[in-house]
């Protein structure tokens, strides 16, 4: 069984053609990683889905990341590889095309978590490419104060081997403090192990708070199914008004996708087949 499970955010509803916009993206990006899955393994197809996803200015990672209170943009990023139970992320840097790359680097590095300048400094230590990702279109809602349609991009993987992955990264909130660290590079929002992978996507306060990559880890390690999981996860996040979504995968390749938001983006491709569609707007 190989599957790969890429997200392009939770957030509010847009118009029509917009929607098929980013369903399409998704899509090709999912047919793109399909090779990587089958040749490299779900550890390298989730960073070549996210990267791909940042490079991808519709979304909210990478090129066309949202601005800070300050307008700058500072992304995270995360990545956990479930064989062997890693997790390394990257807080607030700035100035790198492509932060999962970053996270992929330092998963074999002992300081596998750094923020600001540290994480700086290790891209242009390392050679990473440079870019300044803001957009026109970001740095217009900047000035007006206004939030972008998607949020946080994700991609969770399973591969022939059993191997699972997930990988997670944002361009933030938008207009927020600066200093304020994201639920993406913790392992609220992005979280492995040998039987499942989840990551995450909403507002990241919530996320955080509800610590919601580990809880709904944690339950399926202990054998809850994935509807029960996505049920009782639902209920929690509904009671407690939290705004979120996430996708998770297991060893046998059951899946589910689960948002409390108006509009949550996904596709799945599996041994050839593909699905995928965007949610609609909740009354």
């Amino acid at each position: 069984m190989t599957k790969i499970i890429i997200h392009g955010g939770a957030g509010i509803g847009t118009d029509d053609a917009t929607r098929k916009e980013i369903s399409k993206a998704i899509s090709d990006i999912a047919t793109r990683c399909w090779p990587t899955l089958i040749d490299a393994g779900a550890r390298a197809a989730t960073v070549h889905a996210v990267s791909l996803l940042e490079d991808n200015p519709l979304f909210n990672a990478g090129v066309g990341s949202k601005l800070q209170s300050d307008g700058v943009a500072r992304m995270s990023a995360s990545l956990m590889d479930g064989d062997r139970g890693r997790f390394s992320g990257v807080v607030n840097v700035t100035g790198l095309r492509n932060p999962i790359v970053l996270c992929r680097k330092l998963l074999e590095d002992k300081d596998r978590v750094l923020a600001g300048e540290g994480a700086d400094a290790k891209w242009r230590a390392l050679g990473l490419e440079a870019l300044d990702v803001r957009t026109p279109r970001r740095i217009e809602e900047w000035k007006r104060k206004v939030s972008g349609s998607t949020g946080t991009v994700g991609a969770i993987a399973l591969d022939s081997a059993g191997n699972l992955a997930a990988a997670t990264s944002t361009g933030g909130r938008g207009f927020e403090t600066v200093g304020r660290v994201s639920d993406t590079p913790t392992v609220a929002a992005n979280f492995a192990t040998k039987f499942s992978a989840v990551t995450c996507t909403g507002i990241g306060e919530d996320i955080v708070e509800a610590g919601l990559a580990v809880k709904v880890a944690t339950m399926l390690d202990m054998g809850l199914s994935m509807s029960e999981t996505a049920d009782r996860v639902l209920k929690d996040l509904n009671l407690a008004g939290c705004q979120a979504g996430y996708i998770a995968l297991n060893a046998e390749g059951d899946w589910v996708h689960v948002s409390t938001t108006e509009a949550f983006y996904w596709c799945c491709r599996s041994d050839g087949d593909e699905r995928g569609f965007w949610d609609e707007p909740k009354s």
